[in-house]
């Protein structure tokens, strides 16, 4: 299963691990939440009565938007996604249509090629270039969709594609709600967002869709970014007070995985492209706020350990030579909550 899949699944050997390790994540969300008391509402996608709501696709193609500013348009889950599109879903869509849609998506993955570039994209293009580029993005969603899931889920709108049906009238179906909303994320991704900043970084310190030494040991996790030695998920909820300890055990998860520390990873993130929000903590800070009682370089060696059944890495030390680590002088003292444990 996947880190995502794994996360979902209290009793994966990752959950487990991270439940043990770093106990506090309830710290971590009081936290964020009060950081985010800082940043206006999320904004909320216009959906017409008859239209279908897609907030998932939504997520990803803010993400391809904003990898886009940042120099790198595609990444392997888009093409793998391509190729997987031969995994019908009991029948459907139709061997035509999935022709179709392979042959559209090569000539996609051609167009967005053309905004690879060391210095990064224009949070924002004219509008004639941004609605297609927009919409190309949505497109190249639907694609990863089918990567995530392994084939064809139902609801994927590029299956509802004529047989025959060229790119251009792949992005000529996607719905004008949807460019509109992500033009107002990207133009909070520059105010208040980092994204001005983050996108003048030199090209070696803007790292895309990472994949860590450990990724196949949780049957893979790529993360979103990691900018200047900052891991950052990008999250594009419209109800940022629900997330829960997923989101920062998925962040964790990305962090120890990389086992050899290849990323130099300094800080850890979480953008909330709906507000423009980008909430942060050193590694330090992380760990200390999660409950950790051992340093990194110890945390990734147990992980190791526990994901590979002892093959590689090395195990904790016992309970009693653990000593928890420093908690920031802001963070709020430890105590029991009486309304139970945060979700």
């Amino acid at each position: 299963m996947s880190l995502t899949s794994s996360l979902s699944d209290p009793t994966s050997t990752m959950s487990r691990f991270l439940s043990e390790h770093l106990p506090n994540a309830h710290d971590l969300l009081r936290d964020c939440r009060k950081r985010l008391t800082h940043y206006p509402a999320p904004v909320k996608p216009v959906i017409g009565p008859d239209q279908r709501q897609e907030y998932r696709t939504l997520g990803r193609t803010i993400d391809h938007r904003l990898r886009i500013s940042l120099g790198a348009p595609t990444g392997q889950p888009i093409k793998d996604g391509i190729v997987r599109a031969v995994i019908q879903d009991d029948g459907w869509p139709s061997p035509e249509v999935i022709n179709t849609v392979q042959a559209a998506g090569l000539v996609m993955l051609k167009e967005l090629a053309r905004y690879t570039n060391s210095d990064g994209q224009p949070l924002v293009l004219d509008a004639k270039d941004e609605d297609r580029l927009v919409r190309l993005c949505h497109c190249a969603s639907s694609f990863e969709a089918i990567y995530r899931f392994g084939g064809w889920l139902r609801g994927n709108s590029l299956g509802a594609s004529r047989p025959g049906a060229t790119l251009d009238e792949l992005v000529d179906a996607v719905p004008s709600y949807v460019v509109d909303d992500i033009r107002r994320q990207m133009a909070l991704a520059a105010h208040p967002g980092p994204f001005n900043r983050l996108r003048q970084l030199p090209a070696a310190q803007r790292v895309c869709g990472p994949v860590f030494d450990g990724s196949m040991d949780v049957d893979g996790a790529d993360a979103d970014f990691i900018l200047d030695g900052q891991l950052i998920d990008c999250k594009a909820t419209t109800r940022p007070d629900r997330m829960g300890r997923t989101e920062f055990y998925q962040l964790a998860g990305y962090l120890l995985l990389d086992y050899n520390n290849n990323y130099a990873i300094k800080s850890v993130g979480l953008y909330l492209s709906r507000q423009g929000a980008l909430i942060d903590w050193s590694v330090a800070d992380f760990l200390g706020l999660m409950g950790a009682q051992l340093e990194l370089p110890d945390l990734r060696a147990a992980c190791q350990y526990a994901l590979t059944n002892g093959a590689a890495g090395n195990p904790p030390p016992p309970k009693e030579q653990r000593r928890p680590l420093p908690r920031p002088r802001s963070a709020p003292p430890v105590q029991d909550t009486l309304f139970g444990d945060l979700p």
